[in-house]
């Protein structure tokens, strides 16, 4: 049952185009989501899971990492992590399990690949449309498929990106969610605020919001979701 609850706040985050949640199911159409009640705490001093104010981030991500055992986190999201220049990214693209190809103004054929351990488990276009592989009806060495090995990627994405009709696609390219598995990525302490969630119990779960100002921890936030 948490798995449908965590799967109901990433679809609310990511119409937003900036906070995913802890899961990384892709966009699609169904039933109108069921209301849940949020509470907010917030944190300025101190620490919460070890996580301490002030605490840099190449600190904070082992800790994170640590909830994996304890708390059952299975992704962190990283937000504004979002990039023009994919020849700059051929060293990160695989320590994530999330990645968004699109245009700047946003589009329904915007594309959606899920990585799972060193796979591509999924793709998907903003639409809902599930793939195979994208583009469609492309050669092997100029397309992403379902069970691609993740050392790939990057060789192939440039390969789409030099055909004229999908180079808008990469005007925006979203690094979304971390892998927890994967070594820490440096280019992470840029961002404003990294997220994630776990279950607290039936039909209850927490996020937690971590903000970062100049690459250390300002504060915290912690909304706790249950449903009414």
């Amino acid at each position: 049952m948490h798995m449908k609850f965590i799967g109901l706040l990433l679809a609310a985050t990511l119409l937003l185009r900036c906070q995913p949640s802890s899961s990384v199911d892709p966009i699609t159409t169904g039933p109108e989501p069921e209301p849940y009640r949020i509470v907010r705490d917030s944190i300025k001093t101190g620490t919460y899971l070890g996580i301490a104010i002030d605490e840099q981030a190449a600190s904070v991500y082992p800790k994170i990492q640590a909830l994996q055992a304890t708390k059952g986190v299975s992704a962190l999201n990283v937000v504004s992590n979002v990039f023009a220049d994919l020849i700059a990214l051929k060293e990160r693209l695989p320590l994530y399990q999330y990645i968004l190809l699109d245009q700047k103004s946003g589009t329904d054929s915007g594309v959606q690949i899920t990585v799972e351990g060193k796979t591509v488990k999924s793709i998907y276009l903003n639409s809902g449309q599930q793939l195979t592989q994208w583009p469609e009806k492309q050669a092997v060495d100029s397309s992403v498929r379902v069970g691609d090995a993740i050392s790939t990627l990057y060789d192939k994405l440039v390969a789409i990106r030099n055909i004229d009709r999908y180079t808008n696609k990469f005007e925006y390219i979203s690094l979304m969610t971390k892998n927890l598995s994967a070594d820490y990525d440096g280019g992470m302490s840029q961002s404003p605020q990294w997220y994630f969630g776990f279950s607290t119990g039936p039909n209850q779960m927490d996020q937690i919001q971590v903000h970062f100002r100049g690459g250390k921890v300002s504060k915290l936030y912690i909304d706790h979701y249950s449903k009414y």
